[in-house]
């Protein structure tokens, strides 16, 4: 009966040490996962706050580093000039049932942007390893589609408003 009682703690210790180590998600990430899940799409994975910076001008344009921020607020609703000097925190989740799954034969990756607790927007990639280019709008439509401009008409906008 001792033995029994001891295999009995040992389990539930283990169990005890094991449900520990869950990831518990609160705040922000709990934001962004709702949001994600709000769209439609189906979350496989998630890798938490993958990328965080203050959003000022000088990241919008003018160096190779600029370009993806560019891109990134190239596909946005919202306009990059309200969110200067703020905090910038990007979540990831791998999601399947989105728009570019059709195109890519993959899984996509979403990238959801927040300010301050809310979302400010997000954008998205296919999960294929090797695959180059511009990301898409988290809906998966192309900067041409989200803005109606062609993509030199985009830029030279873009340039006259963030450019020197």
């Amino acid at each position: 009966m001792k033995r029994f009682s001891n295999i009995t703690l040992i389990i539930g210790l283990v169990l005890l040490i094991l449900s520990g180590c869950g990831k518990n998600i609160t705040g922000d990430e709990k934001t962004a996962e709702k949001y994600v899940t709000a769209q439609g799409y189906n979350i496989t994975s998630s890798k938490g706050e993958v990328y965080s910076y203050t959003l000022d001008k000088g990241k919008l344009f003018g160096s190779t580093e600029s370009v993806p921020y560019q891109q990134a607020w190239g596909v946005q609703k919202a306009e990059p000039d309200t969110y200067f000097g703020k905090q910038i925190i990007i979540y990831q989740f791998t999601v399947s049932n989105h728009p570019l799954e059709k195109i890519y034969q993959a899984k996509s990756n979403l990238y959801i942007m927040l300010c301050e607790g809310k979302v400010v927007g997000g954008y998205s990639f296919p999960d294929v390893d090797g695959l180059a280019g511009a990301v898409y709008s988290l809906n998966g439509k192309t900067l041409e589609e989200v803005t109606g401009l062609s993509y030199q008409e985009w830029r030279d906008k873009w340039k006259k408003k963030y450019g020197n």
